[in-house]
């Protein structure tokens, strides 16, 4: 790299920093558009890298910080980089050295949900703040939950029963429902980084087409594992086994649903028909979405046992 090359990334660089310490500063003291800005922060730094070189993103990442900082303070401003920068360097390191689409969404995935737990402590640590709602919390809901039914001749006692099972059963599956979100915003960034990347004329291989995602069959044990430690927790009373069963089944049932829906929807383009039908069939598996929840979760968990896209691939294709 020539030197006028390396002062075209400095600068370059810079521009890319103080973009994206405006767009970390609206996280900051704007929440509601928080939820945009965590899919969309990381992008100035993965492009950085992918035109000029890892060092480059990381000064870029380095004057984001200081930018940020001067802005926002150093705490709230650390606490936005422990959350959304590493997965934009893993992003950005990955898509530089052209990784294929899965491991980079996997590895983005673990990293977000690493950074995410990591954020949470750090939301304790620093401000003494739980980002998340304690059972003292939940509990003050349960009785404003029950207050609204006194007078209307139900039984106020079975009500707050249902509702604090139902409330502990939240609490335990926090976790869970921590890395679902995390994995969420991992995916959406990676979606939006290849868009981006494609239209700065990079060659970026993409995922395939939804109707062909598969997991490997060991997966199917994530699952069953949890509903052994589940079962196994709740009747022998050991409350750590129940929770770790618990968390692992919600983790893992959303994924099976969504290669449900995948299997589904590659037999479905497969239909030869008139377009009322398909119309028909999306409208019933709407009504009836208790029963394709279930459906859809049992084709997902055994499509990467017996592979149903294979056993049919070659008529149907024909």
């Amino acid at each position: 790299m020539t030197e006028q090359q390396k002062l075209g990334s400095l600068v370059e660089g810079s521009l890319m920093a103080l973009i994206t310490a405006v767009v970390g500063t609206l996280a900051i003291w704007f929440l509601p558009v928080k939820f945009l800005v965590d899919f969309i922060w990381g992008i100035p730094i993965i492009i950085i890298t992918k035109k000029y070189n890892l060092r480059t993103g990381l000064l870029t990442l380095g004057a984001t910080f200081f930018i940020t900082a001067l802005i926002s303070g150093p705490v709230m401003t650390l606490l936005l980089l422990i959350e959304l920068a590493p997965l934009a360097a893993a992003y950005a390191i990955l898509f530089k050295y052209k990784k294929s689409p899965w491991t980079i969404l996997v590895v983005g995935v673990v990293v977000a949900v690493i950074s995410d737990l990591i954020t949470v402590l750090g939301y304790f640590y620093f401000l003494d703040m739980l980002i998340v709602p304690t059972e003292k919390e939940l509990g003050m809901l349960v009785e404003q939950f029950v207050s609204l039914y006194t007078g209307l001749g139900i039984d106020i006692n079975q009500v707050r029963d249902k509702v604090e099972a139902a409330i502990r059963l939240a609490i335990m599956l926090i976790p869970s429902t921590m890395a679902i979100v995390a994995a969420i915003r991992a995916f959406i960034t990676y979606i939006v980084a290849v868009r981006v990347l494609r239209r700065l004329n990079y060659k970026i291989e993409g995922l395939p087409s939804f109707s062909r995602w598969q997991i490997p069959w060991y997966s199917v044990w994530v699952l069953i594992s949890g509903l052994v430690m589940s079962l196994a927790g709740d009747y022998y009373k050991l409350g750590t086994l129940a929770a770790i069963g618990k968390n692992m089944v919600c983790i893992s049932a959303p994924l099976f649903f969504i290669i449900g829906v995948s299997v589904v929807t590659y037999f479905f383009q497969k239909l030869k028909g008139p377009k009322w039908v398909r119309v028909l069939f999306v409208i019933l598996a709407i009504i009836n979405f208790n029963g394709s929840l279930v459906l859809f979760t049992l084709v997902g968990l055994f499509d990467p046992l017996v592979s149903f896209r294979n056993w049919w691939r070659e008529p149907m294709d024909e």
